[in-house]
């Protein structure tokens, strides 16, 4: 009889446990951006809409600082099945869909709110698509903020970056734009920058303010000149296989969550640039606004070199 009762029970409770479990959806997401960076937040906003709009059915464990790999092993391990989210630079993950490349182009976007119109406007569905296409779900379009000019000596013109040696992610357009501006652009993973300026492996680096401040970099490279050379984008993205193996309540609500936490975070790198500003003059950084029409003109030639197929010329007027 006490087996019997104990059976009972336990079978009542295991009845009662399992609809809770499996209606618990943990979906883990990488990235390489540190805790709390610009990029950080929008995936805490995306979390937290994504468990509003699910109940608490569905949430988000957020990885940062590369703990499950760095930008290239987070976009292989998405379509592999090992990575279930990833967040990357619309740089490495246009080496997997081309048409992101448009993205990256110098000077397409004179600020970060001509960017998120232009993410929310006729292009977006253009960029689902050709992420698709390529076997990745996107989820929503980041600003990883405007890219300027970190060096050991204040940048005024075109001309002060001659023959320095100045880093740049591995990016085909990246290095010619660098090349262009008459810099020796010396491509290397962003975790040995602060190493490199340190030891003169490099003069120099281009990156974002938010960056700048929260990797210090401001200690081995005290200039910063507001070149504005990149409007650079993050994605947050899955494989469509790993996406379309969601219930479908939470496929609608990571949709509705990327966009709505995008706009949300563009708003905030706008709001976050002038104190950051502020907190470097604070620290002792040098800080000029050069022309930057040298710089412009210099990048021209780049939209004939690649901007190579129909597709990617279809996306740019449509981002126009």
């Amino acid at each position: 009889m006490k087996k019997f009762l104990f059976a009972a029970l336990a079978s009542i409770a295991a009845a009662t446990c399992q609809p809770a479990f499996a209606q618990e959806i943990i979906i883990k997401a990488g990235h390489t951006n540190v805790t709390d960076s610009i990029q950080d937040k929008a995936l805490q906003k995306l979390r937290e809409l994504v468990e509003d709009k699910t109940g608490g059915k569905a949430t988000i464990e957020i990885f940062p600082n590369g703990q499950i790999g760095d930008e290239g092993q987070l976009v292989e391990g998405t379509l592999l099945g090992t990575v279930q989210m990833a967040m990357t630079s619309n740089s490495l993950l246009s080496n997997f869909v081309s048409e992101l490349r448009v993205l990256d182009m110098p000077f397409l976007f004179p600020d970060v709110e001509t960017l998120s119109v232009a993410l929310q406007g006729p292009a977006k569905e253009k960029l689902r698509a050709s992420a698709a296409a390529a076997g990745f779900r996107l989820i929503g379009s980041y600003s990883s903020g405007i890219r300027h000019l970190m060096t050991k000596k204040d940048i005024n013109e075109i001309g002060d970056l001659e023959n320095l040696k100045i880093r740049t992610m591995q990016q085909p357009m990246h290095i010619e734009a660098f090349r262009a501006y008459g810099a020796n652009p010396t491509p290397m993973a962003y975790s040995e920058l602060y190493g490199a300026m340190q030891s003169g492996i490099v003069d120099g680096a281009e990156g974002a303010t938010s960056d700048y401040r929260g990797q210090r970099f401001y200690e081995v490279a005290s200039h910063f000149s507001l070149v504005g050379w990149l409007n650079l984008t993050a994605h947050i993205f899955m494989s469509e296989a790993t996406f379309s193996a969601l219930p479908a309540e939470v496929q609608t609500a990571l949709l509705e969550a990327g966009e709505e936490s995008a706009v949300w975070q563009h708003q905030y790198v706008i709001e976050q640039e002038q104190p950051l500003l502020a907190e470097l003059r604070e620290e002792g950084v040098s800080i000029v606004e050069p022309d930057t029409t040298a710089f412009r003109d210099a990048s021209l030639p780049l939209y004939d070199k690649f901007l190579e197929t129909e597709s990617q010329r279809e996306l740019f007027e449509l981002l126009q």
